[in-house]
């Protein structure tokens, strides 16, 4: 069980928040339309492990795209946001973080990856919810209200998500913030020996 759990380190349960997620909100609804059609569905049915593939490599295809607009996002609306808030000190202070050497890691550090991945999760969860949510009404197979219970569930968790993308985002400029300051005191344990007397 513990070597179940080591498989999602960070190096793997970053990409998959960041990147996977998003594809598979944006592929869903759309798979399971077109599943439904005759063509698909025969090769659906005769290949479950080549379509779970396929499945995830359109899913990591469409997050590294979904990854871009979010991206694009945070540049337009939570940079700008937070530039003028800072007086311009927001992007000073990226470009130094981004030249500044760690002759040891601080944890901040790793605390910064994680709030990094879940900002791309919550910038792009909503553009995937977007990306799926026609394929709702196309799917006969779904009612009418169901897809509006769907639709409302989507743009409620989508704006909640935005929402929280705002305070990430703060919390990640604050965080380079105290990064970049110079008086920081590194603690460093020294273990004792224990001498045995003869």
């Amino acid at each position: 069980m513990k070597e179940l759990f080591s498989a999602f380190s960070a190096a793997v349960f970053y990409p998959l928040v960041a990147l996977v997620l998003p594809g598979l909100t944006a592929l869903s609804t759309w798979f399971v339309y077109l599943a439904e059609q005759q063509p698909l569905r025969g090769i659906v049915t005769r290949n479950h492990t080549e379509t779970a593939f396929v499945l995830m490599l359109l899913a990591i295809f469409v997050g590294t795209v979904i990854d871009d607009v979010g991206m694009r996002v945070e540049t337009v609306w939570l940079d700008e946001r937070r530039e003028r808030r800072t007086s311009g000190h927001h992007s000073e202070e990226w470009w130094s973080y981004l030249r500044k050497p760690f002759s040891i890691e601080p944890s901040g550090r790793r605390h910064l990856r994680r709030l990094v991945a879940r900002l791309k999760f919550e910038l792009g969860v909503p553009i995937g919810f977007l990306i799926t949510s026609p394929a709702l009404w196309l799917n006969q197979n779904v009612s009418s209200r169901v897809a509006i219970i769907l639709c409302v569930i989507g743009v409620c968790v989508s704006s909640y998500l935005m929402f929280e993308s705002v305070a990430t985002h703060e919390a990640l400029g604050r965080l380079r913030h105290e990064l970049l300051k110079e008086d920081l005191i590194v603690y460093t344990s020294v273990s004792r020996k224990t001498v045995q007397s003869a």
